[in-house]
């Protein structure tokens, strides 16, 4: 691929004038016709832009913008996830993406007013994320086309500079892959001489990863993000400096206004054990409690009781929670329990909407629902878990809280 074709004047009216229309059909009509452009390209860009225009809102308000390959609307990261990247590292630094692919992060960066240089191992990829840097107007934005640990054996780092890697998930076969050692690059490899030369790394890992395994697998962690858009777990984020420690872990729900909710907790400070509710907690009028996917994710359930006074704990093995106070700030949703379901209860909603979730239950969600009938809603839930000391299994019927 080469520029002319990147520029071609033909191509972005096609783009346009088709973006409702099926690639593989719209592959079939042009089949053998001649066109001033590579028509596969642009079907990828027809295709991706389908793909992430909810994912990348702003910089697909340019007609212009371009991807590399049909997998880039997948591996791009999420413009809200990326303003958050960008918050944490701040303005006015110098700041080097290491990985950086479509190039979402790196340009988020800069222009929240950093000077980036953005290092891509494929030449395509780096050639577009050049083409895509110009028509945003970026300045002090540096595109090198190279293995990220060759370019930094030829650089001197200093203490006040920052890097951010993605390191690919996906191996030879194009499967999906989640330790460290099998991601492309290994930084495990390389990220001491980062920190050893005084400057900051800030790895973005998948968010199946265990917390406690990559605290076995770094040294000088800084910090953990756990980092969810709209109560949906999207990425491990770990803050590698040589001189500070703070041991500390949040977890940070984002929406499309910025961050929703955050949830801290401190990993060396110890914390009493969570009280445990019992069946007579789950009165008509009380609140359930459902901590958000990067809450979760942190096993934070004597922190919650702690922070939140008055909470309980379903079960030892439940993360879900009860109260008769209502804690408007709950980092999750909240559901007001309307009633406990009997079997005979269960046999009277066939036909309704309600959104069923299940907690530590002998029965996946889709099954439960499927048993009894039911349709859906984003307002009326029933919610099935074990609850207890004794882990007695209970259903029960509720609606959102509206905070």
């Amino acid at each position: 691929m080469h520029s002319e074709t990147l520029y071609n004047k033909d191509l972005f009216p096609f783009i346009h004038s088709h973006l409702n229309c099926n690639v593989a059909d719209l592959l079939m009509k042009y089949s053998g016709k001649e066109v001033k452009f590579d028509l596969n390209f642009a079907a990828v860009q027809i295709e991706n832009r389908k793909r992430a225009r909810k994912k990348i809102p702003y910089f697909l308000s340019n007609d212009n913008f371009l991807f590399p390959d049909l997998i880039s609307s997948e591996q791009a990261t999420d413009e809200r996830v990326a303003l958050f990247h960008a918050a944490l590292i701040g303005k006015g630094n110098r700041v080097t993406d290491l990985t950086a692919g479509l190039g979402i992060d790196a340009m988020t960066m800069a222009l929240e007013g950093n000077k980036v240089v953005a290092v891509e191992i494929d030449p395509l990829k780096a050639e577009i994320l050049q083409y895509n840097a110009n028509i945003l107007d970026l300045t002090d934005f540096t595109v090198i086309n190279d293995d990220c640990e060759n370019y930094l054996k030829q650089i001197e780092i200093n203490d006040k500079e920052i890097f951010f890697i993605d390191p690919a998930r996906r191996d030879e076969a194009k499967n999906k892959t989640y330790a460290f050692s099998d991601c492309k690059p290994d930084i495990t490899n390389f990220y001491r001489h980062i920190l050893n030369n005084g400057g900051t790394l800030i790895v973005k890992a998948s968010p199946l990863l265990d917390i406690e395994a990559i605290k076995k697998q770094f040294t000088f962690i800084n910090h953990i993000y756990v980092v969810g858009v709209k109560g949906e777990c999207k990425e491990v984020l770990i803050e590698l400096k040589s001189d500070r420690h703070d041991d500390g872990i949040t977890a940070i729900d984002l929406d499309d206004k910025g961050i929703k909710s955050t949830f801290s907790v401190k990993g060396i400070r110890e914390c009493k054990k969570a009280p445990i509710a019992e069946i007579s907690d789950l009165n008509e009028g009380s609140y359930l409690y459902e901590p958000n996917a990067s809450v979760m994710k942190l096993n934070a359930g004597e922190f919650i009781c702690e922070k939140y006074p008055g909470l309980k704990k379903l079960s030892k093995n439940t993360e879900l929670f009860v109260s008769n106070i209502l804690f408007n700030d709950f980092p999750g949703r909240i559901v007001e329990i309307m009633r406990n379901l009997s079997s005979r209860d269960l046999k009277k909603l066939k036909g309704k909407g309600y959104s069923v979730s299940v907690r530590n239950y002998p029965m996946k969600a889709e099954q439960l629902k499927r048993k009894i009938g039911v349709g859906e809603s984003d307002d009326m839930f029933i919610y099935a878990f074990r609850i207890g000391e004794k882990e007695k299994t209970m259903i029960i019927e509720g609606k959102r809280m509206e905070v």
